[in-house]
């Protein structure tokens, strides 16, 4: 939608309002590094052109009047204040209350000013393109601007991201910081490697000889009801997995270790290898799966205690909990990221693409969090002719990233769209694909 177009339906929307101010936070595509940041290790994603635009005013009252283009979306309404409640779990409206309630707290806001806000949006609903944390930043923009507080000079961009990783906690998803990070600091053409707790953020040019083709596999996953359990299970039993290596770890080094997450036996005090993390992980979990009463066991606990601490509702899977794949994973990925870097640093694609392979089957195989659809786009777009592909974002449905020589993307999409879209029960024309191209960070317009 053009910036114009845009302004007239806000007058429309709010007949009488001032000239609105507008701001852009776009999409965004992980190329590797799949449910590590909240453990605390690197991911490498990049921002897309693919993006949501807010246009907004303050208003003299604390009413926030929350509206979208797109008519599927109902309009809503809220009182700012000191604490927000939570819509149902599903409304679009908790991500804007999410970025307002996280600012109010950061900032100790006591003059609480509302706003009209209108959202339009390029990017595909739950597609795994990060549409909701898009969301989120544009309103903390948004807000920011309502405050009289200025981006970069009142709080970095840095600053801000690992704000509203916080903050969008409040919609019930139990996510890291990277969707945030490479929304606000991305830069064109370039992916950013992101290291966590201190958040960190570098640049690594994408190939030359390459384009980042996205795949909507159509199958639409919502992190609410069912799904919102399905995505916190990997959080939840990581969880219990760094406790359970922080006990070895006691057990082995004495009472004073302690690590928050999976992440700091590297980055921590202990400086381990990987070969010693691949080692204590053998020991912790020496067979497949863990019960929750092995669990309470091995942690001097009983089983509601576990569950109070780490697990929450997580039901227990026949066999017991997949701590043994999950903590593999966590390992083969982090080393994947590293070399994944080095390889754009070189101009290696051959390389980056193994290890884009090599990923899915580790989402796929030890963190579970593939389907049948995803995995079927995969093996279309490999035998297309990618040089890697994988699915991206939470899983279990959304899209995958494909590393695709440049001399064959039109090839590519017609393949693709023939054996995967023309026989998926949702196609109806026109294949949901895209050739991603690398974008600046949110800002203002």
């Amino acid at each position: 939608m053009e910036i114009q177009e845009l302004e007239q339906q806000f007058w429309r929307a709010f007949p009488g309002a001032k000239e609105p101010e507008i701001c852009r936070s776009p999409g965004r595509v992980n190329l590797i590094g799949e449910h590590t940041d909240y453990n605390g290790l690197p991911v490498l994603p990049m921002a897309i052109r693919q993006e949501i635009l807010v246009a907004f005013r303050p208003r003299e009252d604390r009413q926030v009047d929350l509206r979208n283009c797109d008519p599927s979306f109902p309009i809503k309404t809220f009182e700012n204040g000191p604490d927000l409640p939570p819509s149902p779990p599903g409304e679009w409206d908790n991500y804007c209350k999410a970025a307002i309630q996280g600012l109010n707290t950061h900032f100790k806001v006591r003059a609480f000013r509302g706003m009209d806000i209108l959202v339009t949006s390029t990017l595909p609903i739950a597609a795994g393109l990060s549409s909701s944390s898009s969301l989120v930043v544009a309103c903390a923009l948004a807000y920011l601007k309502v405050l009289g507080l200025h981006l970069e000079k009142d709080i970095s961009r840095l600053e801000l991201a690992e704000l509203m990783a916080e903050a969008e906690h409040y919609v019930g998803t139990r996510g890291g910081g990277m969707d945030q990070a490479v929304i606000l600091n991305c830069v064109t053409n370039h992916a950013c490697k992101i290291d966590f707790f201190p958040l960190r953020v570098e640049v690594a040019p994408l190939p030359e000889d390459c384009a980042i083709v996205v795949c909507d596999s159509m199958v639409k996953v919502r992190k609410s009801g069912a799904e919102l359990a399905k995505y916190n299970a990997g959080p939840r039993t990581c969880a219990l997995a760094c406790a359970l290596v922080e006990r070895q770890l006691k057990d082995e080094f004495g009472p004073e270790v302690e690590i928050d997450r999976l992440g700091d036996l590297w980055f921590g005090p202990l400086c381990l290898t990987s070969k010693e993390v691949e080692e204590i992980f053998s020991r912790v979990a020496p067979k497949p799966n863990l019960t929750l009463i092995d669990a309470a066991t091995r942690l001097k606990c009983t089983p509601q205690q576990v569950r109070d601490r780490w697990l929450g509702d997580l039901p227990e899977p026949n066999g017991g909990f997949h701590v043994q794949a999950r903590l593999r994973h966590q390992l083969t990925e982090y080393r994947r990221v590293e070399t994944a870097r080095d390889a754009l640093l070189a101009g290696d694609s051959e390389l980056f693409g193994q290890l884009m392979n090599a990923s899915h089957e580790s989402c796929a195989n030890d963190f579970q969090i593939s389907s049948p659809d995803l995995d079927a786009l995969v093996k279309a777009a490999r035998d297309a002719g990618a040089l890697g592909a994988r699915l991206t974002g939470a899983g279990f449905g959304g899209a995958t990233v494909n590393l695709v020589p440049k001399d064959i993307c039109h090839d590519f999409i017609d393949e693709i769209t023939e054996t995967y879209y023309r026989r998926h029960k949702g196609y109806n024309g026109g294949a949901p694909v895209f050739v991603a191209h690398a974008n600046d960070g949110a800002n203002y317009l």
